[in-house]
C-alpha cells in the first residue's frame, strides 16, 4: 500500500511538471530499430571461413521545441552485435545481465532565430554533413554512426546560407601545453547555383613527434592541415552532374609539407521510360605519394566522409592508402514498380601511384567490384533491403598484401536488413 502511494505521488509530480511546460513546448518522440544480417567472405586468405553475424542498432530521440524557436534534441543509441560481448567483457544474450551499451548519439541545443531572422546556432553533440558527404558525413550505414561535439552558427536566407563551425576532435586538458585536436571551418551554400564552398582547418596540437613517438617537441604541432573544396549538383532535363573537389595543404610535425587533392565527378541520365531508371558514369580520384622519402606528403586524406556511399559497398577502400586511389565506376538504378528499388554498380579500382610488387616490378592494378541491391517498402511499416557484392582482385594487388592474403579468387559479401522508423 505504501509503495502504491509513492508510485501515485511520483506519477502526479511527473504529470504536473509536464503540464507546466506543455503550454509553450511541443515535444516529439522518434526512433529507429535496424536489424542487419551479414554473410562476410571478404578475406583474401583462401583458408578463412565465411563469417555470419547480425547487427542491431536502436535509436530513440526526444525533441522539444520551446517557444517555437529553440530545439532541445536528445538521441540515445544502442549498437551491438547479436550474441556479442558487453563493454565489460560479458556475453549479452541469454544471460541474466544487461548490456550497458547505451550511448548518447546526439544531444544539442538549436536556436532558429538568434536575435534576428535567419541567424541560428547549434551547440552540443550532433551529426555533421557537408554536401554529398564526400568530405564530412554521418556514416548512417555504420552500426554506430559518426557524431561531433562542438558549435555551429549560421546565417540563412533565400539566396545563400553561410555557416561557421568549431568541432572538438580531442580534448586532452593538459595543464602545461595545448595538446587538443580542433577543426575550424567555414561553409557557404549558394542556393540558386546549388553549389557549396567550404574550408576546414585542422590543428592537432599534440606535441608527440609522429616520426619518433617517444619524443616530445613542444615547438611542433602534429598536424596543421587546411582543406578547401566545393560541392555542386546540377540538373537539367534528364541529365545530372555531381562534382566534389578538395585541395589539401599544410604541415605534419612542421617538417612535412602536405600537397594533396581529390576530385569526384558523376554524370547521370534518367531514361525516358515509364519505370524510373537512371544510368551514370563517374570517377573518384585521390592523389597518392610518389616519393615517401621526400618532405612532401601528397596522399589525400579522406577526412570524415561517408565511405560506404562511395568506392563500393564492400568497404575495402575507406582510406586511400599511401598510393592514392582511382575509382572509375558505373551506376544504375531502376524502380520497376511502386515501392521497389533495384541498384547495380560496377567499380574498377587502380592506384594513383604505382606500388612495388617485386623489387623490379611495379603495378597500379587493384580489382573490380560489383554491387547489387534491392529494397522495398511494400510491407507496411518496414523498409526491407538485401544486397550482394563481389570483388575480383588483381593478382598483383593481392601479392602486395603479404600475410593478409594470398588468393586472387573473388571475395563476396551479402546482407539482409530491416528498418523500422517512427
Amino acid at each position: 500500500m505504501k509503495l502504491a502511494r509513492i508510485a501515485l505521488l511520483l506519477t502526479t509530480m511527473a504529470l504536473s511538471a509536464f503540464s507546466s511546460v506543455a503550454a509553450d513546448t511541443e515535444v516529439k518522440v522518434s526512433g529507429e530499430l535496424r536489424f542487419r544480417n551479414e554473410f562476410d567472405a571478404r578475406s583474401f586468405n583462401p583458408d578463412a571461413v565465411m563469417k555470419n553475424y547480425q547487427l542491431l542498432r536502436t535509436r530513440l530521440a526526444v525533441e522539444a521545441l520551446v517557444d517555437s524557436n529553440t530545439h532541445a534534441f536528445v538521441q540515445f543509441q544502442d549498437s551491438r552485435t547479436a550474441g556479442g560481448y558487453t563493454s565489460t567483457g560479458e556475453l549479452q544474450s541469454g544471460l541474466l545481465n544487461d548490456g550497458k551499451n547505451v550511448d548518447l548519439h546526439q544531444a544539442f541545443i538549436q536556436i532558429d532565430r538568434l536575435g534576428y531572422e535567419g541567424i541560428g546556432a547549434r551547440l552540443g553533440r550532433f551529426e555533421f554533413n557537408l554536401g554529398g558527404q564526400r568530405v564530412f558525413g554521418s556514416v548512417g550505414w555504420h552500426n554506430v554512426g559518426r557524431s561531433w561535439e562542438g558549435v555551429q552558427g549560421w546565417y540563412d536566407n533565400d539566396d545563400f546560407k553561410f555557416s561557421a563551425f568549431w568541432l572538438r576532435h580531442a580534448e586532452n586538458n593538459d595543464v602545461e601545453f595545448n595538446r587538443d585536436y580542433d577543426l575550424i571551418g567555414l561553409h557557404t551554400r549558394l542556393e540558386r547555383a546549388n553549389t557549396e564552398l567550404f574550408g576546414v582547418y585542422e590543428i592537432d596540437s599534440d606535441t608527440l613527434d609522429v616520426m619518433a613517438p617517444a619524443v616530445q617537441d613542444y615547438e611542433k604541432n602534429k598536424l596543421n592541415r587546411m582543406s578547401i573544396g566545393l560541392y555542386s549538383l546540377q540538373k537539367k532535363n534528364r541529365f545530372d552532374l555531381e562534382l566534389n573537389a578538395v585541395f589539401q595543404t599544410g604541415t605534419q610535425s612542421d617538417t612535412i609539407d602536405i600537397q594533396a587533392y581529390m576530385f569526384a565527378v558523376e554524370a547521370g541520365f534518367t531514361l525516358p521510360i515509364d519505370a524510373k531508371a537512371r544510368l551514370a558514369l563517374g570517377i573518384d580520384y585521390a592523389t597518392g605519394d610518389d616519393d615517401p622519402a621526400d618532405t612532401e606528403y601528397k596522399t589525400y586524406n579522406n577526412l570524415y566522409y561517408t565511405g560506404h556511399k562511395f568506392r563500393g559497398h564492400m568497404d575495402y577502400f575507406i582510406g586511400s592508402g599511401d598510393y592514392g586511389l582511382i575509382d572509375m565506376y558505373f551506376r544504375s538504378s531502376l524502380v520497376p514498380m511502386a515501392d521497389w528499388l533495384i541498384k547495380l554498380d560496377a567499380h574498377y579500382f587502380t592506384t594513383a601511384q604505382e606500388y612495388l610488387v617485386l623489387p623490379t616490378v611495379s603495378s597500379s592494378d587493384v580489382g573490380i567490384e560489383f554491387d547489387f541491391s534491392v529494397s522495398t517498402v511494400a510491407v507496411a511499416g518496414v523498409n526491407l533491403s538485401s544486397g550482394v557484392s563481389v570483388f575480383s582482385p588483381h593478382v598483383n594487388y593481392v601479392e602486395t598484401m603479404g600475410s593478409v592474403g594470398d588468393s586472387d579468387d573473388f571475395t563476396y559479401w551479402i546482407y539482409n536488413q530491416a528498418v523500422v522508423t517512427f
